[in-house]
């Protein structure tokens, strides 16, 4: 089923750049490029030591993982032609940080960013603890944060193959208040869009999640869901109308007004 939109559906081309959450694979976003409107092409970024590259070693330094994510895109993505990113907790912070570098390096920026699941980075505290936090400690915030079956939780062999890969991750999004506080830059100027499950813990305060509007000069809405963590999976049809409407008003040209000429009586009046 592809989503559809009505009249202010995306009609010029663009590529959504997709990223996923703390040791998640694109996997997440399978039915994306099948349900989002045709002039929507999905490209997924898989990170180091997940999915189809869980050989690779994880990054533990922002850094190295953006110089590699920005090579992964060479190639394969036109940064010159219209493109959105979109990522999913820490896939979110992930996608700011993409978005930064691309726009020193090469003078690009998105047509519209959407950040899922997470508080705006100036709200968020530094953590140092979880490279090499006790294995009970990760189970159990795996476990709050839902998305993981209780079965899995209690597959020892399962979390030895994962835990690397989710520790590198927790880590980074640790660091990544000390990062963004080292980089003086200027704030985005495309629309950013928050998305968030109405039951999710890690953004229940609505001042956390409200200060993303101090990462962008442009407009900035929240948009809610049912469901908690991993609310994507709770209802995908709203999220990817969501995400199809805001792609749409980001491309559409703006609207300019002429303004009405004065009557006689009104320019007499001025």
């Amino acid at each position: 089923m592809t989503v559809t939109v009505g009249p202010s559906a995306v009609t010029p081309s663009v590529t959504l750049i997709c990223l996923a959450h703390a040791g998640g694979s694109i996997a997440l976003y399978r039915e994306w490029q099948r349900r989002l409107p045709s002039s929507v092409r999905v490209h997924t970024l898989e990170l180091p030591g997940r999915g189809a590259r869980r050989m690779l070693p994880a990054h533990t330094e922002w850094p190295a993982l953006i110089d590699q994510l920005c090579a992964d895109l060479r190639g394969h993505v036109d940064t010159a032609r219209p493109f959105a990113v979109f990522g999913h907790s820490m896939g979110a912070l992930v996608g700011l940080e993409l978005i930064h570098a691309l726009r020193q390096r090469d003078g690009c920026s998105p047509v519209w960013f959407g950040a899922s699941a997470t508080v705006a980075p100036l709200r968020r505290k530094t953590e140092t603890h979880w490279i090499d936090a006790p294995h009970d400690l990760m189970v159990d915030m795996l476990h709050k944060r839902g998305g993981t079956p209780a079965e899995l939780l209690a597959d020892r062999d399962f979390l030895d193959l994962v835990m690397p890969a989710m520790r590198a991750d927790f880590h980074l999004c640790g660091l990544h208040p000390r990062h963004v506080a080292q980089a003086a830059r200027a704030p985005l100027d495309c629309p950013v869009s928050v998305l968030i499950g109405r039951d999710d813990r890690a953004t229940a305060n609505a001042d956390d999640v409200a200060a993303w509007s101090h990462e962008t000069r442009g407009p900035c809405t929240t948009h809610t869901f049912d469901g908690g963590h991993f609310y994507l999976d709770d209802t995908p049809d709203r999220v990817l109308a969501c995400v199809a409407t805001s792609l749409a008003g980001a491309l559409a040209p703006p609207i300019h007004v002429t303004p009405a000429q004065p009557t006689k009586g009104e320019a007499w009046m001025h």
